[in-house]
């Protein structure tokens, strides 16, 4: 049997609104392979 990762967010209003995100900002979301880091 194979397992396929999956990565489940957690933490993802917490972690948006720490990002005090502007509407006229540019944003690049660098996550690579499954996400650990």
């Amino acid at each position: 049997m194979t397992e396929t990762f999956q990565h489940y967010t957690v933490m993802l209003k917490e972690t948006v609104d720490g990002l005090n995100i502007k509407p006229d900002g540019v944003y690049v979301d660098c996550t690579l392979g499954g996400a650990g880091h």
